[in-house]
């Protein structure tokens, strides 16, 4: 007997964090992301999908720092403003948040996140039936560091499960651009991982039902 099919929507934010958009790590134009992530994830809690924040969280002293012998600038201290969620953000109660760059390590990767509860990008987006399409929307900062560290994971990770779809929200991402072509290249290295990429008007159709 075939298992009926459901759709469960998740929308995934990168790092959507005040270090990022106006700190000490800010990424060009990093606010203009923040409404149509909005917009996505309004849509996706109106089908009762799920939205996760993940974000920096890191200590004091760490070699991700320049101070300590890394490639960035002090940003996202634990308990700072700069670690905090932009303020333009729509962050809801029921929203999840996955903390990462705990440790000693840079923490690119949403994948290495956790909540409170020990809850991981794995443990949430895993179709919770046989039958069951997950579709998961990812924006955030920045395109070629930890989007692109977040994207590549999920998809790599769930490669051969077909229930499985990872999209990136063209519009709600930007790039650090050390190098000019940094952001191009950080797109079809996910895009040969297999995201597939998507607007955020393109993809609140699809939610809601005129897109199949």
């Amino acid at each position: 007997m075939k298992t009926p099919e459901t759709i469960r929507a998740i929308a995934v934010g990168v790092d959507i964090q005040n270090d990022f958009i106006d700190g000490s790590l800010a990424v060009p134009e990093g606010e203009t992301i923040v409404a149509p992530f909005n917009r996505t994830t309004d849509a996706v809690r109106r089908i009762g999908g799920a939205v996760i924040l993940t974000r920096d969280w890191h200590p004091k002293e760490t070699p991700h720092f320049a101070d300590y012998g890394g490639p960035w600038p002090t940003h996202c201290v634990a308990e700072t403003r700069g670690a905090d969620f932009s303020p333009a953000l729509d962050v809801q109660p029921n929203d999840i948040i996955l903390s990462k760059g705990m440790g000693q390590t840079d923490g690119y990767s949403g994948w290495e996140g956790t909540t409170d509860n020990g809850a991981t990008l794995e443990t949430l987006i895993t179709p919770i039936t046989r039958g069951q399409k997950v579709r998961v929307f990812i924006g955030g900062l920045a395109t070629d560091y930890c989007v692109k560290a977040t994207a590549i994971d999920i998809a790599s990770n769930f490669a051969d499960d077909e229930r499985v779809t990872t999209y990136l929200l063209r519009d709600a991402v930007r790039g650090v651009n050390i190098r000019p072509d940094d952001s191009d290249r950080a797109l079809a290295d996910m895009r040969a991982a297999g995201v597939i990429e998507i607007d955020s008007q393109a993809a609140i159709a699809m939610l809601q039902g005129e897109v199949r």
